[in-house]
């Protein structure tokens, strides 16, 4: 057993020094398929980024544990809360300090976060509406602790229950997010903000767009850029790393290919691999041809909505480690797991305390 010990003010300056170092990049995927009755919903996202490889632990949460919320002096009202829901929170700690990017809860509720430059222009335009503010390192886990459902999520932020603080943004620095929330029935909210600070919620479905999720362009200027391609002609399909054409590679797969609903979770799991890396995995040194950057894909996770159970992929040095979500439902205090560190030595899981 291990214990985690993390000085907040050498990790804020860390950060601030690691996220400032690199340029803005439009990188990270997420993918959502129909696993059929035994598997139910089934994710695939990546941590993507220029530079150093990223570096992730998994955190879970028993319900009734207070969470240590991260300030927002720039807002009068921060949240604070208390899990609600066992949740496994994902949060990587070597470029992000502290940032959680993909978390899962037991009543089937997952959330994503993903970078949207073209949002990093509104943020001056965000206004402070009164309600709870919750940081954008924590917007991913506020959600999946409190909700149980993309209803309750999306009705919440309509009701005035939270908001995002995005003027205090990461690390010192404001930069543009959106993030989406997404449960076992196969309900999606993609969550951006918009020209004029406003934030859009899109709802849809499994079945609709809001399956696949890249960078940028927005919602409505991707499904744009979408017009312009036939799905069913593979061969015309973009082939560089840029973010509309990974939204366009994963839009196509995710049309033509299926999982079997009778398969085992170990094949599931791999086929959904598959797909994922076919479209939206980007390799070390390719350069993106609209900013001239290279960012690669230091880590995706494949999981499920009805078990939760979860298998890291480091992408850096070719290393998994499996979650088994049932498992952690035993802790009565959040208890971590460094995920890179054990993968990276071909160990299985193995939970700490955090400190």
């Amino acid at each position: 057993m291990k214990n985690f010990k993390l000085n907040k003010l050498a990790i804020a300056a860390i950060a601030v020094a690691s996220i400032a170092s690199v340029s803005a990049a439009n990188a990270c995927s997420r993918l959502i398929m129909d696993g059929g009755e035994t598997h139910g919903v089934t994710v695939a996202r990546s941590f993507d980024w220029g530079g150093s490889e990223l570096q992730s632990i998994a955190k879970a949460y028993p319900a009734g544990v207070a969470v240590e919320a991260y300030k927002v002096p720039e807002y009068k009202n921060p949240a604070s809360w208390t899990v609600k829901h066992h949740t496994v929170d994902y949060v990587e700690v070597e470029t992000f300090h502290g940032t959680s990017g993909e978390a899962i809860n037991d009543k089937g509720l997952s959330a994503s976060l993903l970078y949207q430059n073209p949002s990093v222009e509104f943020v001056k335009d965000a206004a402070d509406n009164g309600a709870p503010t919750v940081h954008m390192s924590q917007i991913v886990n506020f959600l999946v602790t409190q909700f149980a459902t993309v209803d309750e999520a999306v009705n919440a932020f309509e009701a005035g229950e939270f908001q995002t603080a995005w003027k205090t943004g990461i690390g010192g620095h404001q930069h543009g997010f959106h993030f989406s929330v997404q449960d076992k029935s196969g309900d999606i909210a993609l969550f951006q903000l918009n020209e004029g600070g406003k934030m859009v919620v899109h709802r849809g479905d499994i079945n609709s767009d809001l399956r696949v999720m890249a960078n940028m362009p927005l919602r409505q200027d991707i499904l744009e850029h979408a017009k312009k391609f036939d799905l069913n002609k593979a061969e015309e399909l973009p082939s560089d790393i840029s973010s509309p054409s990974r939204y366009i590679r994963g839009y196509h797969a995710t049309t033509h290919a299926k999982l079997d609903p009778k398969a085992d979770w170990v094949d599931t799991r791999g086929k959904m691999k598959g797909i994922f890396d076919f479209g939206n995995k980007v390799p070390q040194d390719l350069i993106d041809p609209t900013n001239g950057e290279s960012y690669a894909t230091w880590e995706t996770y494949i999981y499920n909505l009805e078990t939760g159970d979860t298998t890291y992929y480091n992408e850096g040095n070719g290393s998994q480690i499996n979650i088994n979500f049932a498992q952690t439902k035993a802790f009565t205090e959040p208890m971590c797991a460094d995920m890179f560190k054990q993968a990276r030595a071909g160990e299985k899981i193995s939970w700490g305390e955090c400190k």
